[in-house]
């Protein structure tokens, strides 16, 4: 089981643009907070960790939010329908170092 975690680690299995967050997230965090920006809204934005495909957040509203679980500093993100504008707010959770009031909070948009 954990031979296939991390195998599924470095991949995007469901597809999708592998997007390296390591540099916004503390390791020691177990679950993101993810508050999405969609400028299109036929469209569907599909965001997850490698290794928790089965609980990928599906995004269609043009602002929303959502907390998926992540092992490694990677998600997966996938347009479905696009392409178009988003911005993701990626927020750690279970972070001793986070603010409250997500002044942790870091950014990173496709264009």
């Amino acid at each position: 089981m954990l031979g296939t975690v991390l195998s599924a680690a470095n991949m995007c299995l469901q597809g999708g643009e592998r997007v390296d967050i390591s540099r916004y997230v503390d390791p020691g965090a177990s679950f993101l907070e993810l508050k999405v920006t969609v400028e299109r809204t036929t469209g569907t934005l599909v965001v997850y960790s490698p290794g928790y495909e089965e609980q990928q957040a599906r995004f269609t509203d043009p602002e929303s939010s959502a907390l998926i679980p992540f092992a490694e500093p990677i998600l997966c993100v996938k347009a479905i329908g696009g392409p178009f504008e988003f911005k993701i707010e990626v927020m750690p959770f279970d972070n001793p170092h986070a603010d409250a009031h997500g002044e942790a909070a870091r950014y990173f948009a496709h264009r």
